[in-house]
């Protein structure tokens, strides 16, 4: 009873914590038809030696998403020392916009952190973009699709590193949304393959690390295989980690739900393991200099489907 007890007073403490992590401020990259899209900015207390930052793009299918799913990552990052950006960009549902619209505004999000590298004390050549499912693929459209707004250049959104969370890797039929999409560009005369990362794989992309849950349904484990295989071929370092019985989303703090605990009943252990895991890849990358150990509350748990077990 005592360790039930004690479990759930530190998911409580957990939960108050997400409920206080907050930007440090909020500042407009772009607007457009009286939208303004801002970047969810976290500044550190003390900025790491490499004078790095982190962009964090949300997924949601190109539908819908904010800025708030990457809150707690962005957070640890800004505590480790990196200027961390997560911006919001139009979307389906909220704008009525097609993913040419989501590409277009990462492109120019991307372009604003560079430009104001040195207003936020950052390298300019130290910018690694990361993203969830669809910001996933719109942190690895930045390697590849020419610009889509006049005035601006690949080399001012280009990654210099990419860290991925269960990406969106191709939009072909084996790959996610490929309908939708293909009938989206078409409409603007675009071919679907200029905007799949799969397709599109040269030596332009830089390193990246890729988590991935082995029961995704929206990136499947042969289809990642194959893209690992293919930046090989292009000499691109792609550290690619499968998470046995995880399924898509699974580095949310919250995929207990979706996995049909009652809200706030588990601490859901592969946000912890997905955080060791980035945050050990960006030591490996110098944009940290220090070795760091995530702390795992007691009583975190795998929330895997029994048929996954």
């Amino acid at each position: 009873m005592k360790r039930i007890v004690l479990t759930s007073f530190i998911i409580f403490l957990a939960l108050q914590l997400f409920a206080q992590v907050k930007p440090t401020e909020k500042v407009v990259y772009k607007e457009i038809g009286g939208v303004k899209l801002k970047h969810h900015i976290f500044l550190p207390k003390e900025q790491a030696k490499s004078k790095g930052a982190v962009v964090l793009i949300h997924g949601g299918g190109w539908n819908s998403g904010s800025p708030k799913a990457f809150y707690l990552q962005a957070q640890h990052l800004a505590d480790r020392g990196l200027v961390v950006f997560s911006p919001e960009y139009r979307v389906r549902k909220k704008h009525g916009t097609t993913i040419y619209e989501c590409v277009e505004d990462t492109q120019e999000a991307i372009a604003f952190v560079r430009k104001n590298a040195k207003k936020y004390g950052v390298d300019p050549d130290k910018i690694a973009v990361g993203g969830g499912s669809a910001g996933g693929h719109l942190a690895l459209s930045l390697s590849f699709i020419t610009p889509l707004t006049e005035g601006i250049h690949q080399k001012d959104y280009a990654p210099n590193l990419l860290v991925l969370f269960n990406p969106v890797l191709g939009v072909s039929k084996e790959g996610y949304g490929h309908r939708v999409v293909a009938e989206e560009l078409s409409a603007k005369g675009i071919n679907w393959e200029t905007f799949s990362p799969r397709q599109n794989i040269d030596a332009s992309f830089p390193s990246m690390l890729i988590q991935l849950g082995d029961h995704d349904k929206v990136t499947s484990i042969p289809l990642a295989n194959d893209f690992e295989s293919r930046c090989k071929t292009a000499d691109v370092s792609c550290k690619l980690l499968i998470y046995k019985g995880a399924e898509h989303s699974f580095f949310n703090k919250g995929y207990g739900k979706k996995q049909g605990y009652p809200k706030g009943t588990i601490d859901n252990r592969w946000f912890y393991d997905t955080m060791q895991a980035l945050d050990d890849f960006l030591v490996e990358q110098k944009y940290l200099t220090d070795n760091y150990t995530v702390e795992v509350p007691e009583g975190a748990i795998y929330p895997i489907r029994k048929e996954h077990e």
